[in-house]
């Protein structure tokens, strides 16, 4: 393998910050975990919030005194409102000794009063505060701590590596000490795409790395990697200070951010923060509704709601994820109740605490009716180790680049709706959890397309493997650097057992009738393949043109994406292939290519399916059924025995298995519903589900089959089990929006 020289800059920029940040990391952590404080215990319990933006310098209407009364009696445990709004005030929302209160609050104390009907009612209260945002007269004192782009100009943010961070400080202690708030929630914490030049960051990055940082984005400079790391690290830097200090404050107190991981892939600007700040503060809180805004064809709707709570679970596996969904949409009204339901459920079936931005109190009294039905097997649970889908920041940012979405999300998010629609039970698996070896035990790994990799991540998966993990992975996985440079051959090649010798990109689906040939590309299902008389494939491959005879099978299917050509290590050729043809230019002849479209081989005691195509891009681009069918039956294969629930159900079905203790707790969510039709506009789209089809006869089967006590939530209605070869089979006779299947011994 080709060393990088290039690594080692960054690593010691990374590992540099990583200490400052952890002032000292704790002797039996991983090198580069923060040791931060623990989240207060009585946030884990926490199942039913009210989000709102109201504002604690005014009464509004029925604010706050009905509104909290009335969050008390629809069952809120905790509640959020604003105690300071940036530059959208001209102070804050308290009597403070650190700054003047916005004049609208007149003799009140809002927060304070706030403060006191939420304990009044028994409601834990986080306030909501702007972060890097104050009103104009901080900046008018302090120009010098505003944040600057790359000519020296300042922006509307404030930069935490000057003395806006002591201020901050100061004031989220005095919330959590004086005040009374039982947390603090800062809302837009990010890094951004052209800032911060301050004098403050240009001297610390010179510190680091003897260098200026760089003045735009160019991802041939060895320093802009630095600098991206750079940035990110300094926001944890102040995240984990600013945790610190309000515990020493008050060790119940909680700190929650939103950091927007999951979702902004270079939208306006790529402004989001990495997925390391999880491992800094209590909780994160994410937004779901902007998103329909920002980008609605990116995802099929409504998955891509599934997918951002399921992301975002995972990333806070050993904290609180929480989801947002916006209650009122730009130009319109409040969401209605049956789609802010569904929402809700969507966010408790991924594993996020709803905290939905409150609609309308009876639509909040709905919504959290649903919740407390089901409260009691949500609580600590966690989706359940089965399969483990990778998720690698690294890819996104140095391999996507200029262009994460098409390099690589789409290919992770054609992976989850495989998972989603066959059933399976996916946790996710970052590649910081590769890179500091903290797998949780699932049977299989699915690595979409993880180009980018470093020496700790690809030994984590040597491990695994080695140990009897299976894996199925796809395209260019580990034939980058951790920056994503090239490397000269798969840095896991002796996982994958495979070499690389050459590639074919074929993303557009072209069509010739007459003319020259173009270039195009096919996936061959030689009969000797036992997937290739799989049923599920068997219906693609019968499929028949008019002229077709009854009975004839057409083996070769059109698969559009990327994709590379390798040979076995072995030598040994598939019987399942890649056939390309790669017209000439002009009257030049063209050129026809072979290769294994499938490469399986074992390390140690685990079974490896490498798919040298794009195949996971290509499902969720095309949405063909033979290629999630394939994804699903490397999965199974792999992992060497069947996942602890089995799920029978349409593909508009999520089914996501939970382990709380020794319960599994299987959620399912009906997806499926009708919408107003209108204009798919991107910025401009928002849909809104309007009625529930049910979906009856759902049949869910539990592998152990100690597991005998099952029954049916809402409700606790006992489900009398069928003892079949497969294991304990159960039937759910009509689904609505959401359902729990609850097994215990």
């Amino acid at each position: 393998m080709k060393s990088n020289p290039r690594l080692a800059p960054i690593a010691c920029v990374g590992l540099a910050l990583a200490t400052a940040c952890a002032q000292a990391a704790s002797p039996t952590a991983p090198a580069g975990r923060y040791d931060a404080p623990p989240p207060p215990a009585w946030l884990e319990g926490i199942t039913r919030v009210a989000y709102t933006d109201l504002p604690n310098i005014q009464a509004i209407e029925d604010w706050p005194e009905k509104v909290i009364a009335d969050f008390a009696a629809a069952g809120v445990q905790m509640m959020f409102s604003r105690c300071q709004s940036g530059d959208g005030w001209q102070g804050i929302g308290w009597k403070s000794q650190h700054g003047a209160p916005d004049p609208k609050m007149g003799a009140r104390d809002g927060t304070r009063e706030v403060v006191a009907l939420c304990h009044k009612h028994g409601i834990r209260y986080v306030t909501y505060y702007w972060a890097q945002r104050e009103p104009e007269s901080v900046g008018q004192a302090h120009p010098e701590w505003h944040a600057l782009n790359a000519d020296g100009k300042p922006s509307h943010y404030y930069c935490y590596n000057t003395g806006a961070r002591d201020l901050v400080r100061d004031r989220i202690v005095e919330l959590v000490k004086d005040v009374g708030v039982d947390g603090v929630f800062f809302d837009m914490f990010h890094a951004r795409a052209t800032e911060c030049y301050c004098a403050s960051c240009r001297a610390k990055f010179k510190g680091l790395t003897g260098q200026d940082p760089p003045t735009k984005e160019d991802f041939a400079n060895p320093l802009w990697p630095q600098w991206v790391e750079f940035k990110y690290r300094s926001i944890e830097d102040a995240l984990l200070d600013f945790n610190r200090a309000i515990k020493s404050a008050n060790k119940d107190a909680a700190l929650i951010i939103n950091s927007w991981s999951a979702w902004v892939y270079r939208n306006r600007g790529n402004i989001r923060s990495s997925i390391r700040v999880a491992d800094c503060v209590d909780g994160l809180l994410e937004e779901t509704g902007w998103y329909d805004v920002v980008d609605p064809s990116f995802f099929a709707f409504p998955t891509r709601h599934n997918f951002m709570n399921w992301h975002l679970a995972g990333i806070c596996r050993e904290k609180r994820a929480f989801m947002w969904g916006a209650g009122t949409l730009p130009g319109w009204r409040n969401v209605p109740e049956t789609e802010a339901r569904i929402r809700v459920m969507t966010m408790m079936s991924n594993g996020s605490v709803p905290a939905h931005s409150v609609p309308g109190r009876d639509t909040l009294a709905a919504y959290m009716k649903d919740i407390a039905a089901r409260d009691k097997y949500f609580a600590g649970s966690r989706l359940a180790p089965w399969c483990g889908l990778v998720v690698s920041e690294r890819s996104e940012l140095w391999y996507g680049r200029d262009d994460p979405k098409e390099r690589y999300v789409k290919g992770i998010y054609g992976a989850f709706q495989a998972m989603l629609e066959r059933h399976l039970p996916v946790s996710l698996v970052t590649d910081r959890d590769l890179e500091l070896g903290r797998l949780e035990p699932h049977r299989v790994l699915l690595m979409p397309n993880c180009a980018a990799m470093s020496d700790a991540e690809m030994e984590t998966i040597r491990k695994f493997v080695r140990e009897g993990g299976g894996l199925v992975t796809t395209y260019e996985t580990s034939l980058y650097d951790p920056l994503g440079q090239p490397r000269d051959s798969f840095g896991l090649a002796d996982v994958l057992g495979a070499r690389r010798t050459g590639d074919f990109d074929n993303r557009v689906m072209r069509v010739s009738h007459s003319g020259p040939r173009i270039s195009n590309a096919n996936i061959y299902f030689g009969e000797a393949h036992r997937w290739s008389q799989d049923p599920i494939v068997l219906e693609t491959l019968k499929l028949r043109s008019v002229a077709t005879p009854e009975g004839k099978i057409t083996r070769h299917v059109p698969l559009h994406c990327r994709m590379l050509f390798a040979e076995g290590q072995d030598g040994k050729r598939s019987a399942l292939a890649l056939s390309a043809y790669r017209a000439g230019k002009g009257d030049a002849p063209g050129e026809t290519i072979a290769a294994p479209a499938l490469i399986e081989s074992r390390f140690g005691k685990g079974r490896v399916f490498y798919f040298p195509a794009d195949i996971t891009w290509s499902f969720f681009r095309y949405g063909h059924e033979y290629l999630g069918r394939l994804i699903e039956l490397a999965a199974r294969e792999a992992a060497g025995e069947p996942p602890p629930a089995e799920v029978e159900a349409p593909s508009c079905v999520q089914a996501m298995t939970h382990h709380q203790g020794e319960r599994l707790v299987v959620h399912l969510l009906n997806d499926i519903s009708s919408f107003g039709r209108s204009q798919n506009v991107q910025g401009e789209s928002l849909r809104l589900r309007r009625e529930v089809l049910p979906i009856r006869r759902i049949r869910v089967t539990f592998r152990d089959k100690s597991l005998r006590n099952i029954r049916l939530v809402p409700g606790d209605t006992p489900l009398q089990p069928e003892d079949t070869p497969a294991g304990l089979r159960v039937t759910i006779p009509e689904l609505e929006i959401h359902a729990m299947v609850v097994a215990e011994k």
